[in-house]
């Protein structure tokens, strides 16, 4: 692979895969989830199956795609987790997300390296469709000022309590709860500027006031956005993707044709996973590209 997981110091674990499900360990919590993607058999006794704590199914019709049937109460308010020096609040959400997204541990380390390299220098880092802020956390703890933008009002409170929960509650980051394009394009007029962006954007979203965001209709106007808030002189990009149809060499192409063509760089492109602890397999789990000036 790639880029190796950081397996040490995590209190998340993906126990098994196997017939179209995952079975995976948050803390104390155990769960089922969909796994489209392995189709191989699974390895584990049903009997470990079972200790599932709740089972995440898709249904049609249904607004959020599926729901969940919960075998036990668990904490109304989610519970806690480590990875490192970084604390997360989960918990089940009507979507099927836990409140982290485990494959892009590699990414929250790279991301960290990345600004430890630069020797303390003051950094603007943005990251758009931040979700919980686990790239946001690891952008701060490595002395980032951080802009976390999302057009979710819940997921920007969840990822400030996330940063409180993680000690870092004085650390310079702006929270923004509006559409990721609006807000760019509002950038740019003012004339601000960023040194790293981290873009993780989904393949359909909408926006406070119902804007709608459709990938493969926005993308050029979304990298087009990007470039034109970027610093003179960059220090990295993340570009992470879950969407069907896309892989790291399209987010490759796609940074290569938006980027300044006079700022000189490398690039490592690879396939997102999680380790099974059972089989020794991976799981794989969308695409990544960084770019690192050079």
């Amino acid at each position: 692979m790639s880029s190796s997981y950081p397996t040490d110091d995590f209190e998340y674990k993906l126990l098994d895969t196997g017939s179209f499900q995952k079975l995976e360990q948050f803390g104390p919590h155990r769960f089922c989830r969909p796994a489209p993607q392995a189709l191989w058999p699974k390895s584990l006794p049903a009997s470990e199956w079972k200790k599932a704590e709740g089972e995440y199914k898709y249904f049609k019709g249904k607004d959020t795609g599926g729901e969940w049937k919960l075998f036990t109460k668990l904490p109304e308010n989610g519970w806690q987790i480590k990875f490192q020096n970084l604390v997360f609040k989960v918990q089940p959400t009507g979507f099927g997300h836990i409140g982290i997204f485990p494959e892009q541990a590699p990414n929250w380390l790279w991301i960290t390296d990345q600004l430890k390299l630069l020797n303390g220098k003051e950094i603007k880092v943005l990251n758009v469709f931040g979700y919980t802020g686990a790239s946001t956390l690891a952008a701060a703890s490595a002395g980032a000022h951080v802009t976390h933008l999302d057009a979710s009002k819940a997921s920007v409170n969840w990822a400030r309590q996330n940063l409180e929960l993680s000690g870092m509650g004085d650390r310079p980051v702006r929270w923004i709860v509006e559409d990721a394009m609006k807000y760019m394009q509002r950038e740019h007029r003012r004339g601000s500027k960023y040194d790293g962006i981290i873009m993780d954007p989904p393949s359909f979203g909408r926006g406070p006031k119902g804007e709608v965001w459709q990938i493969e209709n926005k993308l050029s106007e979304f990298m087009e956005a990007c470039r034109n808030i970027l610093s003179d002189n960059p220090a990295f990009l993340l570009f992470t993707t879950h969407s069907p149809g896309f892989s790291s060499l399209t987010l490759e192409n796609m940074i290569r044709t938006y980027l300044p063509s006079t700022l000189k760089g490398s690039f490592e492109t690879g396939e997102m996973f999680i380790p099974d602890t059972s089989t020794g397999l991976n799981l794989p789990n969308g695409f990544f590209c960084r770019w690192v000036a050079s």
